[in-house]
């Protein structure tokens, strides 16, 4: 059986020439970078058959040159979907490329109706001075058998083969975008679509993928943004009590104006808080001269620990944007407080100072305003409970309670 050199492959793949497209830019860019890999994955419509496996991603926002995550299994034991050998993923970033790579050693699907030693998706994006290229250089399969058909090298990309009583696979699928300063590629060396009732028992509309590698590159014409808000949000340690509610995620090219909003009517997790509505909002553009982007969360009727804390509204407001030299700025100018009251604490009203520490006796620490800002983010925690004392609320200690927060960042990786 034929091996590959695996680390030398996950550390270098090798680029040629793909489809392009020219971008206009700015003189000052930043590249925002996207790739993902995964070994085996089966779903039918939003139901889950078998999860990604050895699943790496480089993250949301990326803008970090030098990246570099791998992963790997020794097997994957799903049948009649898929049995495998080992699978090896990594996805990594240069100064102007983002590419992933999926290795899938021994595959047999559906009782070996379709069989390979060997099968490598590779997927790379690349910024060439303003003209993006994507390319699936690396992509192979080595013996691979499709119902009793043994396919020499490595078939043309997005080849249709029926298969009898099941479905049909696209061998070696290639999907790419390329419009405006955006361009990503998504290779999925082996995607099953059933399509008929089989001896399998697979239900129709189900789909199998096998090496799956994407990468993708976004030019934002200043700095990159990032960011979300939520409403609230309790956990213990790593352990999700109640986790962000009306969650809302700036996207890294913000919203070109455009506020995105999420709201929810009401949270209750016993014992910690109550609340009314939740809203939550993000609102971002970038352009050549400058880059604006503000994120809110604001939540009404707050209770907070049997009335340890009320307040008709709580509004947190998080906003950065860079200046005509480049430099960031950040602020918090619309957060505030309507009727707040802390119990045991009348000097505490709505216009209290950032930052404000209050010590809770017999339960731990209330934070109120908490302002954490860095030279590249600012965030906004208008509420944070952290419970440091055994308490008669039967509350953990270690348990950190925050409502109405709000992140908002700048990122630049100075092309």
């Amino acid at each position: 059986m034929k091996k590959m050199n695996l680390p030398a492959f996950l550390l270098a793949l090798a680029f040629c020439i793909g489809i392009t497209q020219q971008a206009a830019l700015a003189q000052s860019t930043t590249l925002v970078f996207d790739g993902s890999a995964y070994g085996t994955d089966a779903f039918v419509s939003n139901k889950v058959l078998s999860g990604k496996t050895s699943f790496v991603t480089l993250g949301d926002c990326s803008t970090t040159v030098g990246a570099h995550v791998t992963n790997s299994v020794g097997s994957v034991n799903v049948p009649p979907l898929f049995t495998t050998g080992a699978i090896h993923t990594g996805a990594m970033t240069s100064a102007n490329m983002s590419q992933s790579s999926s290795h899938v050693q021994q595959l047999s699907s559906f009782s070996g109706l379709i069989t390979a030693d060997n099968i490598t998706a590779a997927s790379s994006t690349t910024d060439q001075n303003g003209t993006l290229k994507v390319s699936a250089a690396g992509s192979s399969f080595t013996n691979l058998v499709v119902a009793g058909n043994k396919i020499q090298g490595t078939p043309d990309p997005n080849t249709k083969v029926d298969l009898t009583g099941l479905g049909y696979v696209i061998l070696n699928e290639q999907r790419s975008t390329i419009k405006g300063a955006t361009a990503k590629l998504v290779v999925n060396m082996i995607h099953v679509f059933v399509t008929e009732t089989n001896v399998y028992k697979i239900p129709k509309g189900a789909q199998i993928i096998v090496a799956d590698a994407a990468s993708g590159i976004e030019i934002a014409e200043n700095a990159a943004l990032d960011g979300f808000s939520y409403g609230t949000r309790a956990h213990l340690a790593h352990t999700i009590i109640s986790g962000p509610s009306a969650l809302e995620v700036m996207p890294c090219l913000g919203t070109d104006g455009e506020v995105r909003q999420n709201s929810t009517a009401s949270v209750n997790v016993p014992k910690i808080l109550k609340t009314g509505t939740v809203k939550d909002t993000v609102q971002g553009t970038i352009s050549a001269s400058s880059t604006m982007g503000e994120t809110t969360s604001t939540v009404d009727g707050s209770n907070l620990v049997s009335g340890l804390l009320t307040a008709k509204v709580i509004k947190a407001d998080s906003n950065a944007a860079t200046t005509s030299e480049g430099k960031f700025t950040f602020n918090d100018t619309g957060s505030k407080f309507l009727g707040l009251k802390v119990s045991g604490h009348p000097e505490i009203h709505d216009d209290v100072a950032p930052n404000t520490k209050v010590k809770i006796a017999g339960l731990g620490t209330l934070w109120l305003h908490r302002v954490i800002q860095t030279d590249s983010y600012i965030e906004v925690r208008m509420v944070e409970l952290v419970v440091t004392e055994t308490n008669s609320y039967g509350i953990k200690v270690g348990t950190d309670v925050r409502v109405a927060n709000a992140h908002v960042s700048l990122d630049i990786n100075h092309r």
